[in-house]
């Protein structure tokens, strides 16, 4: 009998052990786990402005090759508005980056379909922009500027009115694939071939 009530006792005692070693696990994953996302949010981004960087490089190159002109770059492969059609920027880059295509993908890149959007029927309606436009970052130079050779327009000359080549937006993501920093902010990569953030406009 008295073996029974030490089993009994020793069983409960074990019982106890456990539910408390589950008790302190939900509790370290409750710290844990957005840690976690923090830190990957952090590294994607960090993974983007290395991209962009790199793009910025390859950029200047072609400048240089290219009698410092802006090259013609079509914002989206899959919508064409010049005929001959523009090329892409990753098809402008082509022998400027070392052949690392991957620079134009961004780790968090997400894009939503519609169903009447006219890509639904050739991707899944969750896939992303590297998938369907070849680059996870959107082409942000005004069409008007390709060919106009850097630094000469009298945008990019008005450094004093806050609206110089370090102001101006090349490239950015086409979303703000890195929430989470109260409010959010798009990894760009300015007419001076510097990429850092930039804070996301208000209702983004």
């Amino acid at each position: 009998m008295a073996g029974f009530r030490e089993q009994r006792v020793g069983r409960g005692v074990a019982w106890i052990e456990i539910l408390a070693g589950l008790a302190v696990l939900a509790v370290a994953a409750g710290f844990v786990v957005p840690a976690l996302q923090r830190a990957r949010v952090g590294a994607g981004r960090e993974t983007c402005l290395a991209n962009l960087g790199a793009i910025g490089r390859g950029l200047e190159l072609y400048i240089r090759a290219n009698g410092d002109r802006w090259p013609y770059v079509a914002k989206l492969r899959s919508f064409k508005l010049h005929e001959p059609p523009w090329p892409t920027l990753p098809e402008v880059l082509t022998g400027f980056l070392g052949g690392d295509v991957g620079v134009f993908h961004c780790p968090g890149d997400v894009r939503e379909l519609t169903a009447d959007d006219p890509l639904a029927g050739s991707f899944p309606m969750r896939t992303t922009w590297y998938e369907t436009e070849g680059l996870s970052y959107g082409w942000r130079w005004s069409e008007v500027r390709g060919g106009e050779k850097v630094g000469e327009t009298s945008l990019t000359r008005a450094t004093g009115s806050g609206i110089g080549l370090a102001d101006q937006e090349l490239l950015t993501d086409f979303e703000l694939f890195h929430k989470g920093d109260g409010g959010g902010a798009y990894n760009t990569l300015f007419a001076d071939f510097n990429a850092r953030m930039s804070r996301a406009a208000a209702g983004d």
